[in-house]
């Protein structure tokens, strides 16, 4: 028990408004969040085409 009450202010409290504050305010450009998925897209779609056709078959 005694460790325990020691051990009362350990725990800091976190505002987390700033944090909301700041999540809110960050900028999301064009090149961020639609053209590098964009470009990830069709170049995965492009290497699993490529690869179906690629390689070769057991006839």
């Amino acid at each position: 028990m005694e460790e325990n009450s020691n051990n009362k202010n350990a725990y800091q409290v976190v505002d987390m408004s700033e944090k909301e504050t700041n999540r809110k305010k960050s900028n999301h450009s064009f090149t961020k969040s639609i053209f590098l998925p964009f470009c990830s897209g069709i170049l995965g779609a492009t290497l699993v085409i490529g690869t179906c056709f690629g390689v070769p078959r057991n006839t």
